[in-house]
C-alpha cells in the first residue's frame, strides 16, 4: 500500500478508514505536510521552469546530514490544542473499518496546531520563487482554502492544512552565510480518533400463537 500522504482533490471522494496507525496525531500532521511538499513539483511562471525542494524534513536534521539547498523543515514550537467543539459522544455506524473485529472509528476531538514551514535557500530570487510556489501549492483547489491530505499511517484520516502567515528571516549574519530563509505558518487540523468494538446485534423474533383461527 502507498504509505505517503495523498491530496484529496475531489470532495466527493469517499473516506476509507483503516486499522493501521504507526504514528501519533502530532507526528502525523508534520509528516503529512512534509511528504506533500516533497512530492510536489512547482512550475515557475518564468518560462515554465520547474522547481522543487531537494530535501524536506519533518524534524530537525541530524548533524551528519549535509546541507542541500533549497530545503525545508516542518516543525512546531507551540503546543497543539484538542478542540472538541464539533464532536458529540457516539459512534457513526457508517464509519466501520474493514477489519475482522468489525470495529468503528470514534472521533474524540480535533487536534489543531500551527506548524512552522521553514524554507532554506541560497539567494533571494530562489526564496521568492519557492514562497510563491508554496502559496500556490498549498491552495491548488477551487472549492476550498488550503489542502486536504489523507494520512494512511493514521487510520486513513484526513488533515486540513491552511496557510496562516509568512515572513522573511534576514540578518547580516544570515547574509554572510548565504542563507536566505522564509517562515510560513500553516495551521493543521486532524481528527483524533480511537477504534471501538461494538457487540454485534443478533435479532430474534419469538412468535406466540394465541388462536390458530385468528388471521
Amino acid at each position: 500500500m502507498n504509505d505517503r500522504a495523498r491530496l484529496i482533490s475531489d470532495p466527493a471522494t469517499p473516506m476509507i478508514y483503516t486499522a493501521y496507525r504507526s504514528v501519533d496525531s502530532r507526528t502525523a500532521v508534520t509528516r503529512g505536510l512534509a511528504e506533500y511538499l516533497s512530492d510536489s513539483v512547482f512550475v515557475n511562471a518564468e518560462g515554465g521552469r520547474q522547481i522543487r525542494f531537494k530535501r524536506i524534513f519533518d524534524h530537525w536534521a541530524e548533524w551528519e546530514d549535509g546541507a542541500t539547498f533549497p530545503s525545508a523543515i516542518v516543525y512546531a514550537t507551540s503546543p497543539g490544542v484538542y478542540d472538541a467543539s464539533r464532536f458529540t459522544p457516539g459512534v457513526d455506524h457508517t464509519e466501520r473499518i474493514a477489519d475482522p473485529d468489525g470495529r468503528y472509528v470514534v472521533a474524540l476531538a480535533d487536534f489543531v496546531i500551527d506548524l512552522n514551514l521553514e524554507i532554506w535557500c541560497t539567494d533571494t530570487h530562489e526564496r521568492m520563487e519557492l514562497v510563491n510556489a508554496c502559496e500556490v501549492g498549498l491552495n491548488p483547489l477551487d472549492h476550498m482554502y488550503g489542502i486536504n491530505l489523507e494520512l494512511p499511517y493514521y487510520y486513513g484520516m484526513r488533515c486540513i492544512y491552511e496557510l496562516k502567515s509568512m515572513q522573511y528571516i534576514d540578518s547580516e549574519e544570515e547574509a554572510k552565510r548565504r542563507h536566505r530563509r522564509a517562515l510560513m505558518i500553516v495551521t493543521a487540523q486532524l481528527p483524533v480518533v480511537r477504534l471501538k468494538s461494538l457487540p454485534l446485534a443478533k435479532p430474534r423474533v419469538d412468535m406466540v400463537v394465541i388462536d390458530p383461527e385468528i388471521v
